[in-house]
């Protein structure tokens, strides 16, 4: 099975993971914006009111008047958590809520930096819990001198805490995104366990159905009720076809058998008639040598003729023997393959013939039918494969004959299915596969472009 393929890679890969990398990043670009934006917007406002009261304490009058003073530092507590203090010059607290330093506060954020004539905005983070403090100061100058300041107003408070609620609870809307992601993923595994993997187990049994294997489809794939019944038609199909395949093995069988018989009278003929005649024109070519006068132009035109009558004579007896192994009827499967092998081979394709275990005998319609498909596999391999070298391999073990035949040429795609043969034009490679079929054996395809053939068979004893 193809790993992880697909639907399920194109939706993990190129749907599933970038959109949640995506709302990820957003989410999180959402929260970490937001959660600055709302921090300096606390800092703007505590600035600008402490700025105003500051104008508004370098009035004499009003330092002068305690209800006053207080009403308007009062007026810069925006929450039970904000600090106002104010700080003379030698570091006394004039005034101070939630006291936060002692006696001098000289040393405290802020504090430094307005009597220094300076306003801003501090964050300090050092508080426990984590919480960040923004602090505000901004100097009170004397109503009618430029001179340094007389006192530092500071404002500090826990920016989180003074934010509106509203404001904070939308800082996790983005992340109700990263949820709905992960149930999106979970959705996809899922359907990946529940129908894409069915699936592709189901393909694989319809290619292995393809080539003959009706036993295949009976192994469940598991997945959602449809695909489970969709598994249980492709059974019952199976076993429509077996049996018709059943029903058509008589015909194809007395179809190959009498191939044979007219492959074997041909042969005989060839080998009776044709073979003796030209051994009969031979001799008296022989004869017209030895009785015409000598003329060498006429010599050498029956040294010719001579010559062509020995070759057609050996072609003759080859293709007598390709049409009726005589070999394999009276020594076996293996001497036949061995001198085909020695026949096929020539000084440009070098083939190799191996024999491991115990040579057995077979029936004879189970060695000719495996006599034909490695004929034909070599057959297909010295007019198609443009190979140099090949290797033919027979192995006889405790249960099973296997015969392989291995070439380092062209290759080509196999199709999944073994009417994609047909469909191909790979005639020959189809009669192999119903010859094997005929006989209770196995065969299998190996096969890539410029990485050579492989062709299997095997057959249980």
């Amino acid at each position: 099975m193809k790993r992880l393929r697909g639907f399920a890679a194109h939706m993990l890969l190129l749907t599933i993971l970038p959109l949640f990398l995506v709302l990820s990043i957003v989410a999180l670009g959402s929260v970490a914006i937001h959660q600055n934006s709302m921090r300096e917007m606390v800092g703007d406002r505590d600035l600008r009111a402490v700025r105003t009261a500051a104008i508004a304490l370098s009035d004499p009058a009003l330092m002068q008047n305690d209800q006053r003073l207080h009403q308007l530092l009062a007026g810069l507590e925006t929450s039970p958590q904000t600090t106002v203090m104010l700080i003379d010059r030698s570091g006394r607290l004039v005034y101070q809520t939630n006291a936060v330093c002692g006696d001098s506060c000289l040393s405290h954020p802020g504090v430094a930096e307005a009597l220094a004539g300076q306003n801003g905005t501090l964050y300090r983070a050092d508080y426990p819990g984590g919480q960040e403090h923004v602090i505000a100061f901004a100097p009170v100058l004397a109503e009618s001198t430029d001179s340094s300041p007389i006192y530092a107003l500071v404002v500090e408070e826990p920016w989180a805490q003074v934010a509106s609620p509203w404001l904070r609870t939308s800082l996790v809307a983005p992340l109700v995104l990263v949820p709905a992601v992960a149930l999106a993923l979970i959705a996809i595994w899922l359907g990946v366990q529940r129908i894409i993997r069915p699936l592709q187990r189901l393909d694989a049994q319809v290619t292995a159905l393809g080539w003959g294997d009706f036993d295949a489809v009976k192994t469940s794939v598991g997945g959602i009720a449809e695909v489970q019944e969709l598994q249980k038609a492709l059974a019952q199909m199976a076993t429509q076809i077996r049996a018709y395949q059943q029903s058509m093995h008589g015909y194809l069988g007395a179809v190959t058998a009498a191939q044979e018989d007219e492959r074997k009278r041909l042969a005989r003929e060839l080998h009776d008639d044709t073979v003796q005649n030209l051994i009969a024109l031979k001799q008296r070519v022989q004869l017209a040598r030895r009785q015409a006068p000598h003329d060498p132009t006429f010599d050498a035109l029956l040294a010719d003729l001579q010559e062509m009558l020995e070759t057609t004579m050996s072609d003759v007896r080859r293709f007598s023997r390709a049409l009726r192994p005589i070999y394999l009827e009276e020594a076996g499967l293996v001497a036949a393959l061995e001198t085909l092998t020695r026949d096929t081979s020539h000084a440009e394709l070098r083939i190799a013939f191996e024999v491991t275990g115990e040579v057995r005998r077979l029936a004879p319609e189970v060695e000719l039918a495996l006599y034909r498909i490695v004929q034909e596999s070599l057959t297909n391999l010295a007019k198609h494969a443009h190979a140099s070298s090949a290797h033919v391999s027979v192995a006889f073990n405790s249960s099973t004959l296997s015969i392989r035949v291995e070439d380092n040429g062209a290759g080509f795609h196999v199709p999944e299915r073994a009417t994609g043969l047909v469909v191909a034009g790979h005639y020959g490679l189809m009669g192999m596969q119903e010859r094997a079929q005929l006989v209770g054996a196995r065969l299998t395809l190996h096969s890539q472009p410029g990485k050579g053939t492989q062709v299997e068979v095997q057959i249980p004893f």
